[in-house]
């Protein structure tokens, strides 16, 4: 089989079911699962600090039998990651847009076409999220 590097970007925070279906079904796109893990300080400028540390969801996401290479990325630009990874298809859950999550990762439709990478959305895993975690916590 020819390798196929998949990727990943995301928080992780509270790591949940959600989260590790993600995960496994991105790694059965290709051959390679590359997980890229928004910092602390990067985390905080478009959503909220994370409960949990980089290093501590970094240390999870490596665990993960289904995760080939994992590390942390501080800035929202993934271009330069995406061509030194080598990466065949980017995926994310299907709770984003496609047109805000290129805008998210600061990538357009013209890089991707020159770059032959795929965008996939796979379907959120329904019942469980980390902002749900977060309300049953404060409200518990």
């Amino acid at each position: 089989m020819t390798k196929k590097n998949i990727y990943v970007v995301g928080v992780f925070d509270l790591f949940h079911r959600g989260h590790l279906e993600l995960l496994k079904k991105s790694k059965a796109l290709g051959t390679h699962l590359i997980v890229a893990l928004n910092g602390d300080d990067m985390t905080a400028q478009y959503k909220r600090k994370p409960f949990v540390s980089e290093e501590d969801r970094l240390a999870i996401i490596e665990s993960l039998e289904c995760v080939d290479q994992a590390f942390i990325i501080n800035q929202f630009d993934n271009k330069d990651v995406l061509i030194e990874y080598d990466i065949d298809v980017v995926v994310h859950g299907d709770d984003w847009d496609v047109e805000g999550y290129m805008e998210q990762i600061r990538v357009d439709q013209e890089f991707l076409d020159k770059n032959k990478i795929e965008l996939a959305f796979l379907p959120y895993t329904q019942g469980i999220s980390t902002s749900e975690l977060i309300k049953t916590i404060k409200n518990s």
